[in-house]
């Protein structure tokens, strides 16, 4: 992370050089002519190489071996202290012109979007530098200025004194639990959200893993569990609450010695927990479900009424259901790895084949062809079959339906409709036989009418005579008896003595209904019913017969 802090501060100069204008115009320095932009730029550059470099030493060094290690760097400095000189320019000023230059840095590192507990680390560092430069300078300004050592150290210590302010700043302003040790690991100093979280616990003077449920134990048995430069989730209890943190341990002097002691921070990261323990916990349920839907799809995949089969771009079976192994009566085990044109005559085998260059992702395409069963017998079969791209491989799923007994259906409806059609024309002639026995009747009736019944009734009509007239209307009686003696149910002479309600008697009668029910329909009284009765058998001629009344009319007609 401090590597990827450095590399944004290399191309972080225009931000800088931004922070530093603000900085010299509040101290009231852009009016010295001393000071160019390019000496502005060498200063930052100088800085950062410095820092690049002691992030790969890892830790910094003395102030001699700094003094060899980093000359270049430092002959910025000291060529711009005596450029400042020649131009009498005080060395006050030129100290103000660092600090605004170490100012600006200090604030570009604050304002870079990295984690609070790698800024720390790098100001940490940086500071270090800042201190081992100013030492430096320092003798530097001594040996050119004597006399003025005082004052100008006065104003390097307040420039020391609000950086430490903007660290103390940092440092107590971060939402971080943050805590210092010493090199036992006891804490001397925590930032008040530390204070605050541990406030029912002893914290200053005592040892660090205390805080963390790690009591009685030592600083190397804490770093061996806990390896300094690396993230570590612990979780602490609080208040019955369990909260979560990322715990980093930085060594205080830039190293991997812990001798001078360390540095904790916590990063809260509940909320991240809680939401990766949803997610765990959705993941579960959702892997749950999609092994029940699988074991659900495949029940279905075996136990559906229709063969499905599944080929490859070499129209090879990759995968088939119960079903398609009994339509082709072969082995499952055995289907799979066969060649689907296999199982299908040439003509089959011709349009599986076209229909898998054509067929694109989603499309379906359906086709009745001859399939070859295990005896090599064919028979027909409609096959369904769509294009399915998946992991960057191309399947066809078929559908297979034997449509053998449809096909018998289809014949035996096809027959069954021809013989219909058949019976229908002959229906139509016997319906045209009747018609025409009908015609015939009704001419016959309308002739024997015209012939003999309205020449009688002529007759009768002009017969004064009673007994005459008599005679007549009963030869015209028979002879319209004699013309229904064909029908199914003629006319009955005997009936036509009855009178009105007589004869709904007798439909009554011949209908099957009581003499209860006939009295309780025409509203009679029982007496008055079978008074009726007695005189119905006495008009018919059934008065000392054994014949019921109701046997009797079944074969008459009494709808007159």
């Amino acid at each position: 992370m401090l590597g990827s802090l450095v590399e944004y501060l290399r191309d972080s100069i225009d931000d800088y050089l931004e922070l530093l204008n603000h900085y010299l115009l509040k101290e009231q320095l852009a009016a010295q002519d001393a000071f160019q932009k390019q000496d502005a730029i060498l200063l930052f550059q100088a800085h950062v190489a410095i820092l690049e470099q002691l992030l790969k030493a890892k830790n910094c060094p003395p102030l001699e071996p700094f003094r060899r290690q980093f000359e270049t760097e430092i002959g910025s400095f000291l060529e711009l202290s005596r450029r400042c000189q020649s131009l009498g320019i005080g060395l006050s000023v030129c100290i103000r012109f660092f600090r605004a230059v170490d100012q600006s840095l200090t604030r570009l590192i604050i304002s870079l979007a990295f984690n609070d507990a790698t800024k720390i680390e790098m100001l940490t560092l940086f500071s270090t530098q800042i201190g081992v430069l100013d030492t430096v300078l320092a003798e530097h300004f001594e040996s050119m200025v004597k006399g003025s050592t005082m004052r100008d150290l006065e104003a390097v210590n307040q420039v020391l004194m609000r950086e430490k302010i903007t660290y103390k700043n940092i440092f107590e302003g971060t939402s971080n639990l943050v805590l210092m040790t010493d090199g036992e690991g006891m804490v001397v100093e925590a930032n008040p959200e530390a204070l605050i979280f541990f406030s029912r616990q002893k914290l200053i003077g005592y040892f660090c893993g205390t805080p963390l449920g790690l009591t009685g134990r030592d600083l190397s048995q804490l770093l061996n569990d806990f390896p300094p430069n690396q993230l570590h989730e612990v979780a602490l209890q609080v208040d019955n609450t369990c909260r979560y943190f990322n715990l980093q341990i930085k060594p205080l002097d830039g190293s991997l010695n812990t001798d001078s002691g360390i540095m904790l921070i916590l990063s809260d990261i509940t909320c991240i927990v809680d939401h990766r323990q949803l997610l765990e916990q959705r993941v579960f349920e959702r892997t749950v479900a999609l092994a029940s839907s699988e074991k659900l799809l495949g029940a279905i995949f075996h136990a559906v009424g229709k063969g499905i089969i599944l080929i490859d771009t070499d129209g090879e079976i990759v995968k088939a259901n119960q079903q398609a192994s009994e339509i082709f009566g072969v082995p499952l085990e055995v289907l799979i790895g066969t060649q689907m044109c296999d199982l299908t005559n040439s003509d089959g085998c011709k349009i599986l084949r076209d229909a898998k260059q054509k067929l694109l992702e989603g499309q379906q395409f359906s086709a009745e062809i001859r399939s070859v069963y295990v005896d090599g017998k064919d028979f027909p079969s409609v096959i369904t079959m769509t294009r399915m791209d998946l992991d960057g491989k191309t399947f066809w799923p078929i559908i297979v339906r034997d449509i053998t007994e449809q096909k018998i259906l289809d014949r035996k409806l096809r027959e069954e409709k021809q013989h219909a059609e058949e019976m229908n024309v002959t229906l139509r002639n016997v319906l045209k036989s009747i018609e025409n026995d009908r015609k015939d009747v009704e001419n016959c009736l309308s002739e024997r009418i015209r012939s003999s019944i309205l020449p009688g009734i002529e007759k009768i009509r002009r017969e004064s005579h009673a007994d005459v007239r008599q005679g007549y209307l009963t030869l015209l009686k028979d002879q319209l008896i004699s013309l229904t003696r064909d029908f199914e149910a003629g006319l009955d002479g005997d009936l036509l003595k009855l009178t009105k309600k007589e004869l709904k008697i007798c439909q009554f009668i011949k209908a099957g209904l009581s003499g209860k029910e006939i009295c309780e329909t025409l509203n009679l009284s029982f007496e008055t019913i079978q008074t009726h009765r007695k005189n119905i058998r006495k008009k018919l001629g059934l008065r000392g017969r054994e014949e019921s009344l109701q046997q009797f009319l079944m074969n008459k007609n009494c709808d007159f």
